[in-house]
């Protein structure tokens, strides 16, 4: 125990003494010897809308799909029938029916009965995510010539070779 004492005493004693120590700051000039241009990617996902066209078959008629008098027709005949059908209250639903049957009847056969197709270009706008890389400067290397030798210090300014240059030199002397 004792010993451990002395032990912690002679620790104490030795890391309490004074630290001798001096620091000098200079401002010195350098040439500029190179610069590197520093810089970062980023990868970064734009959508575009891009155009995106086909060759199709497209039927020449397009009247298949009109409201005309062969409809009326279709759905009169329709009409008719169902109203022979129907009996009661449920005669004018059986004549509506009937009319929208006859109607549809007649719209199916001029689809099928259209039968001359040509090719055409048709066209759409769809949206395209596109990666896109962008460049960024995020600062300069320089090498710098100074007290006859070469250092190389990061900036966020950029300088010209042969430019000259300001710097803090800080010195430091402590007794050992």
């Amino acid at each position: 125990m004792l010993n451990k004492f002395f032990l912690l005493f002679g620790f104490v004693i030795l890391f309490s003494g004074k630290v001798y120590s001096k620091t000098n700051f200079y401002q010195v000039t350098g040439a500029v010897a190179s610069v590197e241009v520093l810089k970062t990617y980023t990868k970064q996902r734009v959508p575009k809308d891009e155009k995106r066209c086909s060759i199709q078959r497209v039927p020449v008629n397009q009247n298949a799909q009109k409201f005309g008098a062969d409809n009326f027709i279709g759905a009169l005949i329709g009409g008719a029938i169902g109203n022979q059908i129907g009996s009661g209250g449920g005669k004018s639903g059986s004549t509506a029916i009937g009319a929208l049957i006859g109607s549809e009847i007649v719209r199916s056969e001029k689809a099928n009965s259209n039968e001359n197709y040509v090719e055409k270009e048709v066209c759409r706008i769809q949206k395209i995510i596109h990666t896109e890389t962008i460049e960024q400067i995020s600062g300069y290397r320089l090498n710098i010539e100074i007290d006859g030798e070469i250092i190389s210090l990061n900036s966020n300014r950029s300088y010209n070779p042969g430019d000259l240059i300001t710097l803090t030199k800080k010195i430091t002397y402590t007794l050992n």
